[in-house]
């Protein structure tokens, strides 16, 4: 009998326990909806929820396939549900104030030449989803804030174009681009950037290219007559084709001609998602400092955005050049000289930079060698030499394209020389986005990039040829003494 009354006193208990817990969540879910009642007002309101039903939500939302930019810097974009008709890209959208600048964007020309076939077409247009103005006085005159269109006319003018495979890069200028340097190391570098930083920011695994189209360059093969090598988008040496091609496995490469045929059905396409590189956008930029690159290098990437364009492009290298060179536990230092071509060193400051670069050998505190690079040398060769390099040395020229190869770190260097009156910055932007300090020589002092007089050459009395000049002077020890500090530095750290 006591262990009976005892269950039943602790029944009785938790019912009651039981009880108090419901009420008093009860009355507090009554208190706070309390909370939320207008002064005057006994009853809790109605919570609502709005959801269009209409069945022009559907077909927006499915049907029809509006314009986003998912990423932008000037001259290099990443956008979805682009749409292109006649050399003009058109901008679907319902948010127009959310573009970019269009002189950010798209051009026909860095500068002002008008592609042949091509005059008086606007490089882009938007085309606003958005009804009839307010009053009488409101005219869309604005190209920025775009045409207004209505839904049922954007169903009908854009709902039926035909779709290109993507994700498609498209190099969107006519100019400069059978050049290494400006290819690979301005316009394709450029929008591996965008790429990176939108991969950075959104943590999506991004698929490969499926399409690189030169919209404005013919093939060199089939170049009509009466066009220069100007209008092809492969370079002389071949290392445009070989870039491309490598670091795109099966990549479809479109020329002039394809985008010339889609523009002669004067049907609308889609680019379901491209990546748009513009010079003439990027030299637009309010930070481009004279190059189209100025605005989108300061995007944030991750830190190994470059390593895995050259861990793609060396990948199953099987060249004449060992990737793994032996250790000596020194820094490998090149010198890339180029005293056969025209812009180059004056033949005894060569001379005696080499004796300079030959005595650090000697005395082991670094490993030099010597370079010229020609079009005899393979590209892949070219790229895997300085792979293995920690400090490289050149007069300014095409060869110093190949700092996007290097490694980055406090011990690897570029040493640029130029004429003492002129302060060109086509390479150091490179080695500042590769992790690499650079030194931009004036034959007897150096600077970096941010302490570096301002872009152009002066004094054009005493240097007439300006950054071309076959007359370059350098005295060897403004280079040779900050190798050694360089290297006494790596020793430490070591």
């Amino acid at each position: 009998m006591p262990l009976a009354r005892n269950i039943s006193r602790t029944l009785v208990s938790c019912s009651c326990i039981a009880a108090f817990l419901y009420f008093f969540t009860a009355l507090s879910e009554y208190l706070n909806l309390h909370d939320l009642v207008p002064s005057g007002l006994s009853e809790p309101s109605t919570t609502y929820t709005l959801r269009s039903r209409d069945e022009s939500t559907r077909v927006f939302r499915q049907d029809l396939k509006t314009t986003k930019f998912l990423s932008h810097a000037p001259g290099f974009s990443v956008v979805e549900n682009l749409y292109w008709r006649n050399y003009t890209y058109y901008i679907l959208t319902d948010q127009p104030w959310e573009t970019p600048h269009l002189r950010y964007f798209a051009s026909l020309s860095f500068d002002t030449q008008k592609t042949e076939g091509t005059l008086g077409i606007l490089a882009a247009e938007i085309w606003a989803i958005r009804g009839d103005p307010i009053a009488p006085n409101v005219l869309d005159k604005d190209p920025q804030f775009g045409t207004s269109i209505s839904f049922d006319e954007a169903v009908k003018k854009f709902g039926k174009a035909i779709e290109l495979e993507s994700p498609m890069l498209i190099n969107d200028d006519d100019n400069f681009v059978n050049h290494m340097y400006h290819w690979i190391g301005e316009t394709f570098i450029g929008a591996w950037r965008i790429w990176s930083s939108y991969a950075w920011r959104t943590g999506l695994v991004l698929p490969d290219f499926k399409t690189v189209a030169f919209i404005r360059q013919w093939h060199c093969a089939e170049k009509p007559e009466g066009h220069g090598a100007g209008d092809c988008w492969e370079d002389y040496p071949g290392a445009n084709k070989w870039f491309t091609q490598k670091f795109f496995p099966g990549i479809k490469i479109e020329s002039r001609t394809d985008w010339e045929a889609r523009a002669d059905t004067l049907q609308i396409y889609r680019l379901p998602l491209v990546v748009i590189a513009d010079r003439a956008g990027g030299h637009n930029g309010p930070f481009s400092a004279w190059k189209p690159w100025g605005d989108v290098f300061r995007l944030p990437v991750m830190h190994d955005w470059l390593t895995q364009l050259r861990d793609r492009v060396l990948a199953g290298y099987t060249g004449r050049v060992n990737l793994r060179p032996k250790d000596t536990g020194r820094l490998r230092v090149m010198y890339l000289e180029r005293q056969e071509h025209g812009r180059s060193l004056r033949d005894e400051d060569h001379d005696r930079l080499v004796e300079a670069l030959e005595q650090l050998h000697k005395e082991r505190v670094v490993d030099v060698v010597i370079e010229t690079f020609t079009s005899a040398i393979p590209f892949a060769d070219q790229v895997a030499k300085i792979s293995t390099i920690d400090i490289l040395i050149g007069v300014h020229g095409n060869g110093l394209t190949h700092t996007i190869w290097m490694n980055p770190g406090n011990d690897k260097a570029v040493f640029e020389m130029q004429p003492a009156a002129c302060t060109i910055t086509d390479y150091s932007p490179l080695a500042v986005a590769a992790g690499v300090q650079h030194y931009m020589v004036h034959e007897t002092t150096f600077c970096h990039p941010v302490d570096c007089p301002q872009r152009g050459c002066t004094d054009h009395e005493n240097y007439p040829d300006g950054i071309n000049s076959d007359d370059i002077r350098v005295t060897p020890s403004v280079i040779t003494n900050e190798i050694r500090k360089i290297a006494q530095r790596a020793a430490a750290m070591h």
